[in-house]
């Protein structure tokens, strides 16, 4: 192994153990509501616009890209 690779692969992982926006956002919330935001990231037919604009509406910065991430498993 060259020491450029050595190097690499020992430099440690800024974002080990950092939580996503989504499961930022949903602590935040109350659990019903926290709930009610699951179940709309888990049914794929809930347009991811809609999601963005209602929680941005309540204050949260959720953009249609982290929805899909999430919801494609990329979290």
């Amino acid at each position: 192994m060259s020491r450029l690779l050595d190097e690499i692969k020992s430099e440690p992982s800024s974002s080990r153990g950092r939580r996503s926006v989504i499961d930022d956002i949903l602590g935040k919330l109350s659990p019903a509501d926290a709930a009610d935001l699951q179940a709309a990231l888990d049914d794929h037919l809930i347009p991811q616009v809609s999601i963005s604009r209602v929680m941005a509406a309540r204050g949260f910065k959720l953009t249609s890209s982290v929805i899909s991430r999430y919801r494609n498993g990329r979290r």
